[in-house]
């Protein structure tokens, strides 16, 4: 297992963040929807009591702050770390 591949390229990293981005969209049109899909119902009650982790309180989000800084040390590495290797290792 190395730490290079396992956190991927700029490629990955920006699929990562493009899926990051259209998730809270979605899922966030969805909450603030007064009529949500049937199949969305069950979610939307389970975030808004606070019983899934999405919502920590009723202004925070959890799980984002998570995914986000995940998604902040995956940046780091791929565009500075990885590129400063790479480029040391071309000279």
């Amino acid at each position: 297992m190395s730490l290079a591949k396992e956190m991927g390229n700029h490629k990955d990293f920006f699929k990562h963040l493009t899926l990051f981005i259209i998730v809270h969209i979605i899922i966030n049109v969805l909450i603030r929807m007064e009529s949500t899909p049937q199949f969305f119902s069950g979610i939307k009650k389970s975030i808004l009591n606070g019983n899934i982790w999405f919502y920590h309180e009723g202004t925070g989000i959890f799980i984002t702050a998570i995914w986000l800084a995940f998604l902040i040390c995956q940046g780091f590495y791929v565009l500075i770390i990885k590129s400063k290797i790479e480029n040391e290792n071309n000279e």
